[in-house]
């Protein structure tokens, strides 16, 4: 499992840490699922100092100024994401 990316598009050098990289194994997301989402999925502020890239079914919670700040952000964990509920006619 690759660890950091430098030049993710819109956010710059980017660390995974343990933690993501083992809800990774535990959620069966895929390495090429997880970079395509890091490098391609939408962004979602949330908060100042956190934002979210999903793709695919997969989000990616990352930090952008993680203590101590080493000159990378952070992955913080990933996980697979349901698709929301639909109403529909009868």
């Amino acid at each position: 499992m690759e660890h950091y990316f430098p030049n993710v598009p819109g956010l710059g050098n980017v660390a995974v840490s343990r933690h993501a990289q083992e809800r990774m194994a535990q959620d069966g997301i895929s390495e090429e699922d997880f970079a395509d989402a890091l490098m391609r999925g939408d962004t979602i502020p949330d908060g100042q100092d956190v934002v979210w890239r999903e793709k695919g079914g997969v989000r990616i919670v990352i930090l952008r100024k993680p203590t101590p700040f080493k000159g990378a952000m952070l992955v913080k964990t990933v996980y697979r994401i349901k698709a929301a509920a639909r109403a529909t006619s009868t």
